[in-house]
């Protein structure tokens, strides 16, 4: 974490980290070890916002920055629509963890 991050990262960060992680239902801890796993529903979490990454914030990066050019109406009005439903879907998930 501390090279992905470019500063020191502590243990109290990790726990901090691991028991959110924890308790949204993200991550497990396996019996008797130091270790933790990913739940099915943390699968799904990592595979809708690697999408996300893939798909939207690559390759339309630019356009999603603010700059003086105004985005044309239609794109501007779905990109909203985009945010607010995974906004709507972070809560939801968020509500159920």
């Amino acid at each position: 974490m501390a090279a992905l991050l470019g500063r020191p990262y502590t243990a109290a960060q990790m726990t901090y980290d691991l028991r959110r992680l924890r308790l949204r239902g993200l991550i497990e801890r396996q019996p008797h070890t130091h270790r933790y796993r990913l739940t099915s529903y943390g699968q799904r979490v990592a595979f809708f916002y690697s999408k996300l990454y893939l798909r939207i914030f690559r390759p339309h990066g630019p356009v999603l920055e603010p700059h003086t050019n105004p985005l044309p109406r239609p794109l501007a009005v779905a990109l909203e629509q985009l945010d607010a439903a995974i906004i709507r879907i972070h809560e939801e998930a968020a509500l159920a963890a």
